[in-house]
């Protein structure tokens, strides 16, 4: 392996001949921006603890780099450092981490999961934009800002809680993301930009207490004002309490039934649903509920 490194900070990789797995020297306090751009090679980086800055586009265009070891001593990741690594299947970012910039993680068409750090305040512009396969992230209650973008084309994302603290939606927020079907909106939301949501789909919202502007290129045809108003959507309601049973997703399970879509006899069927797909935690949470809000009726569940 040959890099170049000057003052503590690793300016450029060369690549060597058969070379796909590397660990970073000790030593060094900084990546320089695109020290590793369209390094095709690599799929495998380890960095070393020391590290605290990776700087712009650093590994742009790794499309063969399958893991990469973020160290604890990272305090900030720069603009597109990830953008088109197409291979890449999940990433922890250190604690010490507080935004992910524009375009951080831009097409990584494989990623699934994204772990975030608990006292992370801000998603730049396109920070997720274009990872189809990721499905459901946890946002951090220190969040207060989404930027433009942040997860358009999240295809497979299925919902979403949105952290007490953001006021606003960009415009595109979640755009085109066609497997978005719940949205619990805070307390502290005050406006949805234009195009926020996707386009094809009819949304559930939960919101408490809050009146806030949407404008008409924000919504389909009225639908995301219908799931405003009229939350009681039987055919949409099925669909997403199925989604989140087969994910064995309880807590966001949990908190869907409390926005009050099932005050009826439905239950039963999807308390049935759980146990055939052998989801026994969400038949917990679906039990609890019923007996709670509906009213609880002893029955034979052996199928």
């Amino acid at each position: 392996m040959a890099f170049i490194i000057d003052h503590e900070i690793l300016r450029k990789y060369i690549p060597q001949e058969g070379e796909t797995e590397i660990t970073l020297p000790e030593g060094i306090h900084m990546i320089d921006k695109y020290a590793f751009i369209n390094c095709r090679n690599l799929y495998s980086v380890r960095i070393p603890e020391g590290v605290t800055n990776i700087g712009q586009g650093a590994f742009q265009n790794c499309e063969n780099l399958l893991f990469i070891r973020l160290p604890q001593s990272l305090e900030r990741i720069s603009i597109e450092v990830f953008s088109g690594c197409t291979s890449i299947g999940e990433i922890t970012i250190p604690e010490n981490v507080p935004s992910v910039h524009d375009g951080t993680f831009l097409n990584c068409i494989n990623l699934r999961s994204a772990v975030l750090p608990r006292k992370l305040d801000k998603l730049g512009d396109r920070a997720f934009y274009g990872c189809e396969k990721l499905k459901k992230i946890k946002m951090p209650e220190t969040m207060n800002y989404f930027g433009r973008q942040s997860f358009s084309r999240c295809q497979s994302l299925t919902s979403i809680v949105i952290p007490e603290g953001i006021h606003r939606l960009e415009s595109g927020t979640f755009y085109s993301c066609a497997e978005l079907h719940f949205v619990i909106i805070p307390h502290s939301m005050q406006n949805i930009g234009g195009g926020a949501f996707p386009e094809m789909t009819v949304l559930h919202f939960h919101i408490q207490n809050q009146l806030f502007s949407i404008p008409y290129d924000s919504i389909y045809r009225g639908r995301t004002i219908d799931a405003l108003c009229q939350p009681e959507q039987p055919e949409h309601t099925k669909i997403i309490i199925q989604d989140f049973i087969r994910q064995n997703d309880a807590a966001n399970l949990e908190k869907f039934l409390q926005c009050g879509f099932v005050q009826d006899d439905r239950i039963d069927a999807f308390i049935r649903f759980a146990i055939e797909q052998q989801k026994y935690e969400s038949q917990v949470v679906l039990m609890d509920y019923k007996h709670q809000h509906i009213g609880f009726q002893s029955k034979n569940w052996d199928l």
